[in-house]
């Protein structure tokens, strides 16, 4: 495989895109029709006009947009195929439920393309990171074999659907404790005990709250697109005989905390340290 396509090239795809492009592979995307912050997130990629532009230029396409958007990119991706006649390998690395993965490989496979269940678990990769990359399918040897700094590859099963069940298993805890710590948080606030509170929490659970104010400002940035991720985590919680219940409550957890909230990009909410401040502007 010497070029991978990233669509889209946000802060975990273009994170991707440049550690693959690190260990020797060919990067290319397209912000037709993007954000600015999307344009200067790609700057590193080799950047081309359209989608069919990448699909015709990759070997392998990875797709990884907001939850809700999964089946619909696939369709993107499989329409471009049956346009250009170049039917590359595509990665699916969307935090969705094994449900809905079978469905975007259906997509994807009735266009002829082979498909890779896949997953990023921890934060965009680099060189200071130790990010982890879920892989399921018959055949996950293009992806298992890149070299990445920052990120490490695991063959998790050889079947479609296995690297999304991990990602709602381990996505149900990191971003559900952060919702708990976030609802918590809020409720002491509002009985004037949350110096208290974070005392305690900092007692007991110490690498949970290091950077408390950072952790729940970056997570309330990027929640828009976390009520959709908690619905499908509720969803193959359900399909396993658990019930849907606490996380279809959790993803209205960030759904209110993202319509409270000022609106920050990511990189801003990493400057915030103030928890009160950050508290007090939920509180409707």
């Amino acid at each position: 495989m010497t070029t991978i396509g990233i669509l889209w090239p946000g802060a975990m795809g273009s994170a991707l895109g440049r550690v693959w492009g690190e260990g020797g592979v060919r990067v290319v995307t397209t912000v037709a029709g993007r954000s600015d912050r999307t344009r200067e997130l790609a700057g590193e990629l080799t950047l081309l006009g359209s989608v069919d532009e990448v699909v015709t230029a990759s070997d392998a396409v990875v797709s990884i947009v907001p939850p809700a958007r999964a089946v619909e990119q696939a369709h993107e991706i499989a329409d471009a195929a049956t346009r250009t006649g170049h039917r590359p390998v595509v990665a699916d690395l969307n935090a969705i439920s094994p449900v809905t993965m079978t469905e975007v490989a259906d997509v994807l496979t009735t266009a002829g393309c082979r498909v890779v269940d896949g997953a990023v678990s921890g934060p965009p990769p680099g060189p200071a990171t130790d990010s982890v990359l879920f892989l399921s399918g018959p055949d996950c040897t293009p992806f298992a074999d890149l070299v990445a700094p920052g990120l490490t590859a695991k063959v998790v099963g050889d079947q479609v659907g296995g690297a999304s069940a991990t990602k709602m298993s381990t996505a149900a805890i990191y971003k559900g404790t952060k919702a708990l710590l976030l609802q918590s948080l809020l409720t002491a606030n509002h009985h004037g005990v949350l110096d208290a509170v974070v005392e305690d929490l900092r007692i007991g659970i110490p690498e949970l709250t290091a950077d408390l104010a950072k952790d729940l400002a970056v997570a309330i940035a990027k929640s828009d697109r976390f009520p959709a991720e908690m619905e499908e985590i509720a969803a193959t919680q359900a399909a396993a005989g658990q019930g849907d219940a606490l996380y279809r409550a959790i993803a209205e957890v960030y759904r209110r905390a993202y319509g409270d909230a000022p609106r920050r990009t990511p990189e801003e909410a990493a400057r915030v340290t103030g928890l009160d401040e950050l508290l007090d502007g939920l509180a409707g």
